[in-house]
């Protein structure tokens, strides 16, 4: 297979690549609604690789456009006092959440929380550092 050169055919096999995507997580999406309807419960652990594949493509693309997203917005750099803040917030209401879903494991819904807080406030310094 030959190196594409040309830029126009470079957007459009990305334009292809977005369309593939967006046809694969459409049909997942479809099998995981017909499966919820089916039986609820075993559609929504992660036993179900549907379900997992999901969250994987939906996180991965999520964090990926960050790349693209954080470089052309102009908004001002936030501080690093308003950055703890907002991490502090974030693992609060995690916490919060996951002692909802798992009300007698306290001390693992805070451990949950806390990772999804580092990783949305990673993204957050991310976006942060091309910040003007």
């Amino acid at each position: 297979m030959k190196k594409i050169e040309d830029e126009r055919l470079k957007i459009e096999l990305l334009k292809d690549f977005k369309f593939a995507f967006i046809i694969e997580n459409t049909f997942i999406i479809i099998v995981l609604t017909y499966s919820f309807f089916k039986n609820s419960w075993d559609t929504l652990s992660f036993q179900n690789p549907l379900l997992v594949s999901f969250m994987i493509g939906s996180i991965s693309l999520s964090i990926l456009a960050q790349k693209a997203t954080a470089a052309i917005e102009d908004k001002p750099k936030i501080s690093k006092s308003k950055l703890l803040f907002y991490f502090m917030l974030e693992i609060l209401v995690f916490s919060f959440l996951f002692i909802l879903i798992i009300p007698k494991y306290t001390w693992l819904s805070f451990i949950c929380g806390g990772i999804i807080a580092a990783i949305v406030s990673g993204i957050q310094i991310y976006n942060n550092h091309y910040r003007f």
